[in-house]
């Protein structure tokens, strides 16, 4: 199975992609990778919209084929940090480029997942999250692309039947109990069975 957890920055999805990838067994996996446009990524400060289009999609060009391995796959299962959902919920602010064309310029690269956990918290949550953390901002941390990329993943939530949306705000525990259950419930619709 392929699944990913996608959420603004400080929603908790990389706690929560530990947790479900040693329960299910399942290989990890994070955009940003480590490829050589991953790197890129990670080393420029402020990446321009054009970088920030070349990069993330050159970078997830990189790690298609093992997401292809595991879509479907009874036997195969990656949990991902973070998946194009990111680049239609990001890559559209304050941008010419429509969460549409992002999700149709990405799904051309990538396969379906069998399920995509988008895990919700408050904006103002998120923020004292990272503040938390002491270390300088990047980018992509401020209220306004944060409240933008929550709105598109909400909107995007309602328009695909294989996104859930599960409750980011809470424990850490409740939140796992709850993205279990997301995951066994896409296995039951997708093979009829439980295959992790």
């Amino acid at each position: 199975m392929l699944i990913s957890i996608d959420g603004i920055d400080g929603c908790g999805k990389s706690t929560q992609v530990g947790l479900l990838s040693g329960v299910l067994g399942a290989r990890r996996i994070q955009e940003i990778s480590p490829s050589r446009w991953g790197k890129r990524l990670r080393a420029t400060a402020n990446p321009s919209l054009a970088q920030q289009l070349a990069w993330f999609t050159a970078d997830r060009a990189t790690l298609a084929e093992s997401l292809e391995e595991a879509s479907g796959s009874e036997t195969v299962h990656i949990v991902s940090d973070r998946s194009y959902l990111s680049a239609v919920a990001y890559q559209s602010y304050d941008s010419g480029l429509t969460p549409s064309f992002l999700e149709e310029l990405n799904r051309s690269i990538v396969p379906e997942y069998d399920l995509q956990i988008f895990l919700h918290v408050p904006v103002t949550t998120a923020l004292v999250r990272i503040e938390a953390r002491g270390e300088a901002k990047d980018w992509c941390e401020h209220p306004g692309l944060l409240t933008w990329a929550d709105r598109v993943f909400e909107t995007w939530v309602s328009m695909r039947d294989f996104i859930e949306q599960v409750d980011g705000a809470r424990g850490i525990d409740e939140v796992a109990a709850d993205v279990r259950d997301a995951a066994c419930a896409a296995s039951l619709r997708r093979f009829g069975r439980i295959v992790f």
